[in-house]
């Protein structure tokens, strides 16, 4: 008797096995794996949006590095600006250079002239002055990584001697 139930408790486990196996089947779960075609269908957009991402990705990048090269012109042409009229006297003149291999740069200065004329009866106090309002320019121009040219324009104005 001893044999029949050691042969029962094996069986259980069998049978619960099988209606386990039944209700999947019945519930619409299917034993089989993935077919061929639905594994290269997934790669495929796997790779696609890969794709995007990397695209994005090296858009950011670059925005990135053109932005710091605009910083760097800003750079150079504040401290550019900032020598004028200090380490050589104020005249209407042109000149150019180049910061370095990367960076160059176009400097005009000329007489300010006044946009809005005034009318003869008013008393023209310029000439009585022994100074006078120069506007200076400066271009600091560079080549980006898409090979087009980029220029940073910045002008001020600075009082100096007539001449």
């Amino acid at each position: 008797m001893v044999e029949n139930v050691d042969r029962l408790s094996v069986r259980v486990p069998e049978a619960n096995a099988l209606v386990k196996l039944a209700n999947r089947r019945s519930l619409g779960y299917s034993l089989q794996g993935f077919s061929l075609l639905e594994i290269l269908v997934a790669f495929t957009l796997l790779a696609m949006a890969m794709g995007v991402l990397m695209q994005i990705f090296s858009r950011g990048v670059n925005g990135a590095t053109l932005a710091d090269r605009y910083a760097k012109a800003t750079m150079f042409a504040e401290s550019k600006l900032a020598s004028v009229g200090v380490e050589d006297a104020l005249k209407e003149s042109a000149a150019a250079g180049k910061f370095d291999d990367d960076f160059s740069w176009a400097l005009a200065i000329r007489p300010y002239q006044d946009p809005f004329p005034r009318e003869p009866s008013v008393v023209d106090f310029e000439k009585l002055m022994p100074t006078q309002l120069y506007e200076v320019e400066l271009k600091v121009s560079f080549t980006a990584d898409d090979r087009r040219e980029r220029v940073v324009k910045l002008s001020t104005l600075r009082l100096g001697p007539k001449t």
